[in-house]
């Protein structure tokens, strides 16, 4: 098959089980910057009901966009929460502190793009992370990984309610 004609990429299709990256936590990279000349990585998380997602943090390389599939996604923007129904799209450009969890009862799925490429690599390692570990979780190992890739910690995650 012929490369794309400006950026030297191959065209694919991918099924709905199949992915091009690792997954990373409830985060599943679908497409990695390298298949996309470094443009655009897509994944997907599935968030359980009543689960936080990272601290609030803010990306000095890359926007995000989020669109919600299933759920409603809890959006904080800076200090301001938004509620994302499924359908819904949040729009979350590097040098603006954000977060989200998932506040309900219910599953949440969410469609990522990140652009540029790059922010995969910081899945895979927090992964590893993850994975090898014997105790609890150190947040200054997740954030030293985060900062490799200009990501910055500037406050807790969102507080799940105990009701």
């Amino acid at each position: 098959m012929d490369s794309g004609p400006d950026n030297g990429t191959e065209p694919f299709v991918l099924g709905p089980d199949e992915s091009r990256g690792a997954a990373g936590g409830p985060w599943r990279t679908r497409v990695r910057g390298v298949d996309t000349g470094g443009l655009l990585v897509i994944g997907e998380a599935e968030m359980p009901p009543m689960s936080s997602g990272p601290s609030l943090h803010v990306h000095t390389r890359e926007d995000e966009a989020s669109f919600v599939i299933e759920g409603v996604l809890t959006v904080v923007l800076g200090t301001v929460p938004f509620d994302v129904p499924a359908g819904g799209v949040a729009w979350l450009p590097r040098g603006v502190p954000h977060t989200f969890a998932n506040l309900t009862r219910e599953p949440v799925r969410v469609l990522g793009m990140i652009v540029p490429g790059g922010l995969e690599g910081m899945f895979v390692e927090q992964s590893a992370y993850f994975r090898s570990l014997q105790g609890p979780l150190d947040p200054s190992v997740v954030d030293e990984i985060g900062q490799r890739y200009g990501v910055t910690v500037v406050g807790p995650p969102v507080a799940i309610p105990t009701r």
